[in-house]
């Protein structure tokens, strides 16, 4: 093997070992598994007001002076911009309202990064009649390992996650889902062993919501670059699935960039690799 060779796999091996770490620790923040205990969290309403998760569900409530009855609490990460989102809220509300007396809490945490100034004309506009809780900086979707949305989570009284699902499909019945869901979850069924990809419709977190808070949606078109800022981790997985088959049109649709910036994140991981193996080639 000449010498012109040995460096070409060298790099491959180091492309992969790069992109190998950081799918790695991409994995990490992927939606937490049903079975998993809720991650705790207080969030703002619109109004200035504190939610808290553990004073609805959990084994101990935090706030038994105030709420002495465990909710199933249907937790859903949204964002102004999202269109699918925008399918799904009316259906979450209707389904809160019907089982407000089952002891059912629908909690709708946007991560607009303008918070209460992006979702509160939004909500006006549209009409939906939600709790809104604001995670601008978003700790708590990170938490729940949210890098999409809409991202649903079912938790039991007891606080433990029993579903969660990423996408909206327009062709099932949202609905009716839901009530299965919770028939399940109330008769102590398991409902789901792992995080459902909902359908295809899905849009990545954006940064900066300023453009868009007012309902616009984010920009549809795969070759036009989202405004969005993504971590190594995002980056470096994104190019592994790329390295791995998947076509770079899907997996850019799917992250809501251009072809042309995947292109750009790989010769970014490709001298990442060579930075890291040529002191090996000396």
């Amino acid at each position: 093997m000449n010498g012109g060779t040995m460096r070409n796999v060298s790099l491959v091996a180091g492309m992969l070992l790069v992109s190998s770490f950081f799918s790695i620790n991409a994995e990490e923040t992927k939606l937490l598994f049903p079975g998993t205990t809720a991650p705790s969290f207080s969030l703002p309403t619109l109004m200035g007001d504190r939610v808290a998760l553990s004073a609805y569900c959990g084994q101990t409530l935090s706030k038994p002076f105030v709420n002495k009855i465990r909710r199933t609490v249907v937790l859903s990460f949204w964002a102004t911009y999202c269109k699918p989102c925008q399918k799904e809220l009316p259906q979450l509300a209707a389904f809160g309202e019907k089982h407000k007396a089952d002891n059912v809490l629908v909690l709708c945490i946007s991560v607009d990064k303008d918070g209460e100034a992006a979702v509160a004309p939004f909500l006006k506009e549209k009409g939906y009649a939600i709790q809104a809780l604001l995670d601008p900086y978003m700790k708590t979707s990170e938490r729940y390992g949210v890098k999409s949305l809409p991202s649903l989570f079912i938790i039991d009284t007891l606080g433990v996650i029993r579903y969660c699902s990423q996408g909206f499909n327009e062709k099932s019945n949202f609905g009716e889902k839901l009530e299965k869901l919770f028939a399940g979850i109330k008769s102590g069924k398991t409902v789901a062993k792992a995080p459902e990809i909902a359908g295809s419709e899905q849009v990545a977190i954006v940064g900066d919501s300023s453009a868009l808070h007012k309902g616009n949606p984010a920009p549809a078109n795969p070759s036009t670059p989202a405004p969005a800022k993504f971590t190594p981790h995002q980056k470096w997985s994104a190019i592994a699935k790329v390295e791995c088959g998947e076509p770079a049109e899907k997996v850019a649709s799917e992250i809501g960039v251009s072809v042309e910036e995947l292109k750009k994140w790989r010769e970014e991981l490709k001298a990442a690799a060579i930075k890291i193996w040529t002191p090996e080639q000396k």
